[in-house]
C-alpha cells in the first residue's frame, strides 16, 4: 500500500467532495470491490459490506435509515441497530476519504457519505461505478441497434457484458443480502445478451452462437426471447428441423411449467420456418435489406 498523506494534506482534500470521489472506483458486476488511488480497499468487515452496497445500489439517493437496518438484519433488527448502524456508516466513512474527521470536520458533512435528515446518501459521480457504465453502454447499444446500426450495437452490448466479473456482488451470500438487491441487475445482464446475440444472428452469425443459445435455453427455460433466438439461428444455419424441434421443446417446457402457449414472437418464428421462410426479429427489420430466402438441406 501507498503511504498515507499527512493530516494537513487529508483534511484538505477532505473538504473537496469533487476531490475526494474522484479518487474512487466501485465495482458491484462481480464480488464487490472498491479501488481508491489504484489501491483495493474494500471493506473486510461483512456487515459492512452489505451496507456499502444497498448504498451503492441506491447511489445519489438518500435511503432511510429504517431501509439501511432492515437489510442488515434481514427485518430482525437487534436493539442496538440504530447505534450500529452509525458505527458502521462511521467505518465506511473512513474507508473512502481517510481524511475525514481530522482537523475538527463536521462528520455530518461527509464529501461522499451524506447524513439526511432520515437516513444516508452516498454520493458517486458519472464513471465511478460499473453499473453505471454497463447501464450506459448498454443504452448506447440500444441507440445504435434503433438506427438500424447492428455492428455498432454489438461493440457497445459486447463491451457492456465484458464488465461483468461473476454474478452480482457474487461474494455475498443471498442469506446475507436478499435477492431483491441484484435481481434487477441479472435481468438487465440477460436483457442486453439476448441483444447481443440477437446483433450476431442479425450479422449472420447464427451459426456461431446457437452452442450458447442451447446453454441458456436449458439454464432459463421460461425466458422465451431465448428459445425464439435459437430457433431464428437453427433455421439460418439451415437446420430447419432442429428448429422446429427446439420450437416443440420450449412449447413443451410453457405448457407443463406454466400452463400456457408459447407466446405471439416465439410462435411467429415457428410459422416462419413451417412456410419456408426466415424467421425475422421485430427489432432488426431496419437493419436488413431483404428477406433471407431459406435454403433446403440435409437436416431439413
Amino acid at each position: 500500500m501507498r503511504p498515507e498523506t499527512c493530516p494537513a494534506e487529508k483534511a484538505e482534500k477532505s473538504r473537496s467532495g469533487e476531490a475526494a470521489a474522484s479518487r474512487l472506483q466501485y465495482f458491484l458486476l462481480g464480488p464487490l470491490e472498491v479501488i481508491r488511488n489504484g489501491q483495493p480497499c474494500t471493506p473486510a468487515a461483512l456487515k459492512r459490506r452489505v451496507l456499502l452496497t444497498v448504498l451503492l445500489m441506491s447511489a445519489n439517493e438518500p435511503l432511510p435509515a429504517e431501509c439501511l437496518i432492515d437489510a442488515l438484519w434481514d427485518r430482525r433488527p437487534p436493539r442496538s441497530a440504530t447505534a450500529t448502524l452509525q458505527m458502521y456508516v462511521s467505518g465506511l466513512r473512513r474507508m473512502l476519504d481517510p481524511g475525514h474527521g481530522v482537523a475538527g470536520l463536521d462528520a455530518r458533512r461527509h464529501p461522499l457519505l451524506r447524513t439526511e435528515p432520515s437516513g444516508y446518501r452516498l454520493l458517486v459521480r458519472p464513471g465511478e461505478l460499473d453499473v453505471d457504465r454497463f447501464g450506459a453502454l448498454a443504452a448506447f447499444g440500444r441507440g445504435h441497434l434503433a438506427e438500424g446500426r447492428c455492428p455498432e450495437a454489438g461493440e457497445a452490448f459486447r463491451r457492456a457484458l465484458a464488465l461483468w466479473r461473476g454474478h452480482a456482488v457474487a461474494d455475498l451470500d443471498r442469506s446475507v443480502l436478499p435477492a431483491q438487491y441484484t435481481v434487477r441487475l441479472e435481468e438487465e445482464r440477460l436483457s442486453v445478451l439476448g441483444q447481443r446475440i440477437g446483433v450476431d444472428i442479425c450479422q449472420g452469425r447464427g451459426a456461431e452462437v446457437i452452442g450458447d443459445l442451447e446453454e441458456l435455453c436449458a439454464r432459463y427455460p421460461l425466458r422465451e426471447a431465448f428459445h425464439e433466438q435459437l430457433v431464428q439461428a437453427l433455421c439460418r444455419a439451415d437446420r430447419r428441423a432442429e428448429a422446429l424441434a427446439a420450437y416443440a421443446r420450449a412449447r413443451r417446457i410453457m405448457v407443463d411449467n406454466v400452463g400456457i402457449e408459447p407466446g405471439p414472437a416465439l410462435r411467429a418464428a415457428q410459422l416462419a420456418v413451417l412456410e419456408g421462410r426466415t424467421p425475422s426479429s421485430s427489432g432488426h427489420l431496419r437493419c436488413r435489406r431483404s428477406p433471407i430466402p431459406l435454403r433446403r438441406s440435409s437436416h431439413g
